[in-house]
């Protein structure tokens, strides 16, 4: 029978992977008590959490949830970090961290609920964040609009010229 802990452990997965955009399944064996702690703090800046359970748990939360598993991501400690708005940026956080620590290992993820390879977790590090894609967006919607009121500039200054030559044309 599963202790009242393990219940409540599974619960709060549950609703971390509810309230989450993405999840990446890293495997932390041989990292330092202070490199997770800084690791923490820079998943937090990206807004996504990271917890560190046991695997069987993990498992049982992504069946209740409905997802796919590969269960080659629960093997050795995984640690789970929760993307809660942005996965690019946590995903960039993390291949980041697991450039400068060869120990950590990214093993894949969830984007909604799209299963991840470990390739594919760092092709998503690699899209730019949602402010720099929100500000490319802008851009490019401005851009036809600058056009427009630029060439509606152009015939209202020329308009006095034009209203001056057709007046100059005309037989008096």
């Amino acid at each position: 029978m599963p202790s009242k802990k393990n219940i409540e452990e599974v619960h709060v997965l549950k609703e971390c992977i509810d309230n989450s955009n993405g999840l990446v399944f890293i495997d932390y064996r041989g990292i330092t008590a202070n490199d997770i702690a800084a690791l923490r703090v820079e998943i937090g800046k990206s807004n996504g959490v990271m917890r560190i359970t046991k695997n069987n748990l993990i498992n049982i939360a992504l069946k209740e949830d409905g997802r796919e598993i590969d269960e080659n991501m629960l093997i050795e400690p995984t640690a789970i970090i929760f993307a809660n708005e942005d996965m690019p940026s946590v995903a960039k956080v993390i291949s980041e961290a697991a450039k400068k620590n060869n120990k950590i290992i990214i093993k894949g993820g969830y984007m909604d609920s799209d299963l991840l390879s470990a390739s594919y977790v760092e092709k998503v590090a690699k899209i730019p964040s949602k402010e720099v894609l929100l500000s490319m967006l802008v851009t490019v919607l401005e851009a036809p609009i600058s056009s427009f009121v630029s060439t509606g500039q152009s015939i209202i200054s020329d308009l006095p010229y034009i209203l001056e030559a057709v007046k100059d044309k005309k037989p008096a």
